[in-house]
């Protein structure tokens, strides 16, 4: 009776081993886990606020890989001198150097413009270089790079200001669409004038938006020349670049 009784034991304990279910093979695992946050502050500033100088010789070159970087902002056009045209004749006095101002805004997403306000430059006894002589022109270009991407065309109802006289208050050099999209934006300072039978700046050869031929390049009529009867002496004024939400 004893042997018996053992026997049946191991029985069911085999029987019992057959007919239990199979266990479902496990795919995944929850490991750590947490809330994801970050904070973004408001801001209102310049991300790129670079002064480039550039000689007049160069002609239209590239402010990223030519001209003299202004670790302190300063628009010195030098001595000018006399254009002439092809025959020799004298059409103005310009500037030695000009300046590439670049510009990125960062405005949390905030409708924005940047504007420039100078002052006309005054000499000795009070003589004054003319002031639409000295110019103000605006400078978008589709190739410029954000983020390592061409930026292409101005976002929305952004856009670019006119070509005029670096010596008013508050002219427009970019307004930024409703969405405060960030943009590389250009601006030109030079002591100048257009070549001989043009509307268009000496400085200004490509356009708002240069070799992309997109666009349409902007005259200046206002343009006046300054002569060879031009008093001698130091002149001196300021010119000023502001980022402002409107």
């Amino acid at each position: 009776m004893k042997k018996s009784s053992i026997m049946w034991m191991v029985v069911c304990a085999f029987w019992a081993l057959n007919v239990a279910p199979l266990a479902t093979a496990q795919t995944t695992a929850v490991g750590p886990s947490g809330t994801a946050s970050v904070t973004v502050d408001s801001t209102l500033e310049f991300s790129l606020a670079q002064v480039v100088q550039m000689s007049v010789a160069n002609g239209d070159s590239d402010p990223f890989t030519e001209g003299t970087i202004q670790t302190t902002p300063s628009f010195d056009f030098g001595k000018l001198t006399a254009l002439n045209d092809s025959e020799g004749n004298f059409l103005y006095m310009h500037g030695e150097y000009f300046y590439y101002v670049l510009m990125i805004a960062a405005s949390s997403g905030r409708r924005y413009k940047i504007t420039e306000t100078g002052s006309q430059l005054t000499g000795p006894g009070g003589a004054t270089i003319p002031r639409e002589s000295v110019l103000l022109i605006p400078d978008y270009q589709w190739a410029d790079k954000l983020g390592g991407v061409a930026q292409g065309a101005p976002p929305g109802t952004a856009q670019v200001g006119p070509a005029t006289s670096a010596c008013n208050t508050d002219t427009l050099v970019y307004q930024s669409d409703s969405s405060g999209g960030s943009r590389l934006v250009r601006a030109i300072i030079a002591i100048s004038g257009p070549p001989a039978g043009s509307n268009y700046p000496f400085n200004y050869s490509s356009g708002y938006n240069g070799s992309a031929g997109q666009g349409t390049k902007q005259e200046y009529t206002s343009w006046k020349a300054i002569g060879a009867d031009q008093t001698a002496g130091s002149y001196t004024g300021t010119i000023t670049f502001t980022l402002v939400l409107n």
